[in-house]
């Protein structure tokens, strides 16, 4: 309670009474014999919570209500009167506060100004702050289910409307900035100066289905890492981030993927991989930006189309067709990519099932053939793996885009997707920082 007594004297008196009863009250709850420990914490934080309404509703009628005048310019060239006060409910992270402000109206053209709206960055009744939090736990969680966590643990009380509105607005907007500089980044007007000198880059991509309203289609996810050496000379990932497209066409999905690679600093990297699991799109995109990273294919995915053939000329769930299938992923193992081939060749499959896959098969390990020498990648330390870049299609996209009864717009999907890569990526301060700074 010295505390208390020791402030500013320029506190208003009535508030300067009001937080010291709370204060009290929080004191006696701890103090008394009434309520449990746990009961008490759970007092203490809802009582902080109104010391925080209180102190925040006067302050922010005190510094940006305040009438400046009782005439100020319009924007037709007239002027604006000074009409009284106004108040307005704002929802911040505190709950809800009444912010008190003056009202200005011009006779001629009608506008109305209320003093401090822009200063405070209002969205609809959100302060900004609240607005971070509802984008924060929505990019990670249901809608439904984000309002539910932030009523019980801040008191912030937002509905499933609003919680959508508010993330995929900020998700457009951070979208929107990202287009901007890779159109300036393309036209040859920004470079982006990486913050230290990867020794080795690793650029791996994928895609994986999502719901939208008419169907399920594609969004494409890219990871870039660097590494480290473990103990035993193998690259360790150090440092990940990502990039995804919703129902985004390769062209555009390639120059978001170099972006982010751009801004990882790929022009000072000391060597360049890609990692992909065959898919012609893939390729076709790395050669595009990045032609001169060492292309590695996924050992996984060359090995499961082996197993594929194997149950498709010999049976599901046969003898025959496991030991076919792991006699030739050994023989990728030790880079022996014509002895694959030769085995798929020398099969004579008794059905067009069986024909196919093997049709297929060879084609693919013959398209892929630079890209399997998986001894001298072993030896280097080198990723041969593409496990990097499967994990983030369940991290960027399917913990938050696929779940159950979820359908998406393309719009909507990639504002949350643009949110899930800032925070994810380690930038989420470098979009709301300046806004907060700003209001």
């Amino acid at each position: 309670m010295k505390l208390l007594h020791a402030a500013p004297a320029t506190l208003p008196e009535e508030l300067y009474e009001r937080v010291v009863e709370l204060a009290k009250e929080m004191y006696e709850s701890v103090v008394g014999d009434t309520l449990s420990a746990a009961e008490a914490e759970e007092r203490v934080a809802e009582l902080s919570r109104e010391v925080g309404q209180e102190v925040l509703s006067t302050g922010l009628s005190e510094r940006y209500g305040k009438q400046t005048g009782r005439w100020r310019s319009c924007d037709c060239g007239g002027r604006q009167r000074f009409e009284g006060y106004r108040e307005r409910w704002v929802m911040s992270v505190v709950g809800p506060v009444r912010y008190r402000r003056a009202y200005y109206r011009c006779g001629e053209c009608g506008a109305s100004y209320y003093a401090g709206e822009a200063e405070l960055g209002l969205e609809g009744s959100f302060s900004l702050p609240a607005q971070e939090a509802v984008s924060l736990v929505c990019c990670e969680l249901p809608f439904e289910r984000g309002c539910e966590l932030l009523a019980r643990l801040s008191g912030l009380e937002v509905s499933m409307s609003h919680a959508r509105r508010l993330s995929e607005a900020h998700g457009g907007l951070v979208e929107e900035a990202l287009k901007q500089e890779r159109e300036a980044l393309f036209g040859g007007e920004l470079e982006y100066l990486a913050d230290e000198r990867p020794e080795r880059l690793y650029v791996t991509l994928d895609g994986t289905q999502a719901p939208f309203v008419d169907d399920w289609h594609e969004a494409k996810v890219g990871s870039v890492y660097d590494v480290e050496a473990d103990d035993a000379g193998s690259d360790r990932p150090r440092k990940t981030s990502y990039v995804s497209g919703a129902r985004e066409g390769v062209e555009a999905f390639g120059q978001r993927l170099y972006q982010e690679v751009a801004r990882r600093g790929v022009k000072q990297a000391g060597q360049q991989i890609a990692i992909g699991d065959g898919a012609p799109w893939i390729w076709n995109l790395v050669e595009e930006h990045f032609p001169e990273a060492l292309q590695i294919l996924d050992l996984y995915h060359a090995a499961q189309r082996l197993y594929e053939v194997g149950r498709a000329v010999h049976g599901d769930g046969t003898k025959r067709a496991r030991e076919w299938a792991e006699a030739n992923r050994q023989r990728l193992w030790v880079g022996q990519v014509a002895g694959v081939l030769r085995s798929l060749k020398g099969l004579r499959p008794q059905t067009e099932e069986g024909s196919e896959a093997v049709r297929l098969a060879i084609g693919y390990f013959t398209t892929n053939r630079q890209r399997m020498d998986y001894p001298s990648y072993r030896a280097r330390g080198y990723h041969i793996g593409s496990g990097v870049v499967e994990a983030a299609c369940k991290t960027v996209v399917a913990v938050r885009c696929k779940r159950s009864g979820m359908r998406w717009t393309k719009a909507r999907a990639q504002a949350i997707l643009a949110l899930r890569c800032l925070l994810l990526n380690g930038r989420w301060d470098e979009y709301w920082q300046p806004l907060k700074s700003a209001a």
